[in-house]
């Protein structure tokens, strides 16, 4: 169903739980900050970000240092979004000329969202989500159910954390305020609007066909109230894309590929990422109505000329071939292990906070293991939460560790004291 979408509601910079949006200006008109240079500064300063910088990209704890890791990936996903961007706003400033001050912000807006499209991913790359799923898939009772088997979580939560998304939990960072010490960023609603790739729930049935989506049902509230001031709201009930969203994920469709396999092959790529560039533009102006109609939810490389869809193809294959290589498989491996011992530790720990609603009651080893995420005074002014509120606390902290101190913690858990 058609949903004209609007740009002057697409482009807001309120953010959660803030008062009405004030007036929306051009980043080139004051010397103030505008709203999403405020979300730039916000994202590069932030802890989660830091921490890409260790962070599988494609090989994991690799000794080259020339290896893309994550924080790089997503600065070049940045800079290839801005300029996508660019080329967008000049064609959207012919189309709506009345709109050019607001226009002016969007390659800002793209860049955030493209910083932001990977802060949710856990450890070991793609690996990491895959391991925490079927962890959780082979110990659902210790996870969501109390010693005498009544459950502790809701169906909601299950179907979250079984079908683990970092998308999800980078949308859960980026637009939550309530918790600053993980890393909560309460990004605008445009900037918001444009990492979302999956604008459904993990109940949706899309996100068991595609296995992706980016909202837990503990962002539901905050999904619905952005969704509906964007005008993004449909009258069936879905979502629709926001049409800025096509943009970063065309950039990280560019950089996935063709960057990545510059770690593996040297090879001149400059020329290529432009004709990229090019061509997602293409896409998106020539769909640009079904866009604004909030129609469009496959992405912009689906509709690429077909050179340019062999090329992907050929990667793609070459891809797996040379990343399948065994030395990362053996990570990949060893993730589900050191994953798994981390998140049962954990769960183990907040039980037992939960059960006796007291830091100071609970076992040494359980206080011990709480100390390695949280500071003390945290513990206790939390320590009437729920067991749901606290494993999802689990799950923020899990899904922040580096791939080096993933390794570190699960050692230390296990027992194994470094000489």
């Amino acid at each position: 169903m058609a949903n004209i979408l609007n740009w002057p509601d697409l482009l807001s910079p309120q953010r959660v739980n803030s008062p009405q949006a004030p007036t929306i200006t051009s980043t080139t008109t004051g010397a103030e900050r505008s709203a999403f240079e405020a979300d730039y500064d916000r994202v590069v300063f932030c802890e989660p970000f830091r921490r890409l910088a260790r962070k599988t990209q494609v090989h994991p704890l690799a000794p080259n240092d020339h290896i893309h890791n994550r924080l790089i990936h997503s600065i070049e996903v940045g800079s290839v979004g801005r300029s996508l961007a660019k080329k967008i706003q000049h064609f959207l400033c012919q189309q709506q000329p009345q709109h050019q001050t607001i226009f002016a912000d969007i390659p800002q807006i793209i860049q955030v969202g493209c910083l932001v499209h990977d802060i949710g991913n856990p450890p070991f790359g793609h690996a990491g989500e895959f391991s925490i799923r079927e962890w959780l898939a082979t110990h659902q009772q210790l996870v969501f159910n109390d010693n005498d088997g009544a459950e502790l979580c809701s169906a909601e939560t299950r179907n979250d954390l079984l079908l683990f998304e970092g998308n999800a939990q980078g949308f859960r960072l980026a637009a939550r305020h309530d918790n600053p010490q993980c890393g909560y960023m309460r990004l605008s609603y445009a900037s918001l609007g444009a990492m979302i790739k999956y604008p459904w729930s993990s109940s949706d049935s899309l996100a068991q066909k595609k296995k992706k989506f980016n909202i837990f049902a503990s962002e539901s509230k905050i999904f619905h109230d952005m969704a509906t001031t964007m005008g993004l709201m449909r009258t069936d009930g879905s979502v629709s894309r926001h049409p800025l969203s096509f943009l970063s994920e065309a950039a990280d469709d560019i950089c996935y590929r063709m960057l990545d396999m510059e770690d593996a092959v040297s090879m001149r790529i400059g020329a290529a990422i432009n004709a990229l560039i090019n061509e997602a533009v293409q896409v998106f102006c020539a769909d640009y109505q079904n866009i604004m109609d909030g129609n469009r939810q496959q992405d912009l490389k689906s509709d690429f000329s077909p050179r340019f869809r062999s090329a992907f193809a050929d990667i793609g294959e070459l891809y797996h071939e040379i990343f399948s290589h065994r030395g990362k498989l053996g990570y990949e491996i060893g993730s589900y292990k050191i994953v798994g011992r981390i998140i049962k530790a954990f769960v183990l720990a907040i039980k037992s906070l939960c059960k006796k609603g007291d830091y100071d009651a609970i076992e040494f080893i359980s206080q011990r293991c709480l100390d390695l995420a949280w500071d003390k005074e945290y513990i206790r002014s939390n320590s009437d939460k729920s067991y749901e509120w606290w494993l999802r606390q689990v799950f923020d902290f899990v899904s922040g560790l580096t791939d080096n101190y993933a390794i570190q913690i699960s050692a230390e858990i296990e027992g194994i004291i470094p000489s």
